[in-house]
């Protein structure tokens, strides 16, 4: 084999190589989706919701108001907030860790409907409230990253 064939045979996939990662760099890589300002809106009200309905579950506590029967219009209405959020997020490409949280926050949902189902106390509510405030958070938080562009 000549020395120029062996040049050819390393020298031309070495260039390829080369313009294949030149050119991968001034590509966008997407991770991750971007900003929804939809998604970022919805999220609050629903942690509004669940915040007005906390205080009124602490402010009607042991009274007919407070009961279950009394608030299923509240899980109703914000297991539909949900659904229509989660649909829009997985119409957004990218955006799977959204998802994930927001399946999070509507198991939170379920759990704090079945201890409104069996009966809630008083001291039920802070880890609830608790609970419920860092989903919202953390989607939020990730929402607002994706705003500043950050990873």
């Amino acid at each position: 084999m000549s020395v120029k064939s062996k040049l050819n045979k390393y020298l031309i996939p070495l260039v390829v190589a080369l313009i294949m990662l030149v050119l991968s760099g001034c590509s966008n890589i997407r991770l991750i989706a971007d900003y929804d300002e939809q998604t970022d809106a919805a999220v609050t009200q629903i942690q509004r919701k669940m915040e007005q309905f906390l205080i009124s579950l602490e402010r009607n506590m042991g009274k007919d108001e407070a009961s279950y029967a009394r608030n299923t219009r509240f899980y109703d209405e914000v297991r539909v907030d949900l659904s229509a959020v989660r649909v829009r997020a997985a119409a957004i490409p990218e955006n799977g860790i959204i998802i994930q949280q927001l399946g999070l926050l509507s198991d939170n949902l379920v759990n704090l409907e079945k201890i409104h189902k069996l009966g809630i106390s008083a001291n039920d509510i802070p880890p609830i409230r608790t609970a419920f405030n860092v989903s919202c958070t953390a989607i939020l938080k990730l929402e607002l990253a994706k705003k500043r562009g950050k990873s």
